[in-house]
């Protein structure tokens, strides 16, 4: 992460409640942002939840207006900072495909977090009033419901994958 150290002094945490953080920006893709921090599942058994746009090798954080893609270690740095986390038992990404490959950015994020990472399996969609759900997507950009998915539990220390 090579020139981004005031990334890591600038960041604004726009986490909606205690017990999470948002890194999505206050633009036209925020929807998803806006929806899901109406969830009544906040701090679930001691579950800190990280919003951002995701992959299954990164999550794509907005800084003062600029996209950054960042790395599990990377995002790391970035979570151990914000408030709240820690005191959390474990992390749960509410991030797009962060945990549909085995050793992909959910698992690093285990590793280097040294805690358990909770990551949706394929998209991850909201509705207006906050319930979460995880599914494909349509060609239309439209959630599959035909295509069921799930968290996915990452353990530190390697290639456990599992439920």
């Amino acid at each position: 992460m090579k020139g981004y150290n005031s990334l890591f002094n600038n960041v604004k945490y726009h986490g909606p409640a205690s017990g999470d953080v948002s890194y999505m920006g206050k633009g036209n893709n925020s929807l998803f942002a806006q929806y899901v921090s109406k969830r009544i599942d906040v701090d679930v058994n001691g579950k800190f939840d990280v919003i951002a746009h995701g992959g299954s090798t990164y999550i794509q954080i907005e800084n003062a207006g600029k996209i950054h893609i960042l790395t599990a270690r990377d995002a790391a740095k970035l979570i151990r900072k914000a408030p709240g986390y820690k005191n959390s038992k474990s992390v749960r990404l509410l991030s797009c495909n962060t945990g549909s490959i085995e050793n992909g950015f959910a698992q690093n994020l285990a590793n280097a977090l040294g805690k358990p990472v909770y990551a949706p399996n394929n998209f991850i969609w909201a509705t207006p009033s906050g319930k979460h759900f995880i599914a494909g997507r349509l060609k239309n950009g439209r959630p599959d419901y035909s295509i069921k998915g799930e968290f996915i539990k990452f353990v530190p220390g390697g290639n456990k994958y599992g439920k």
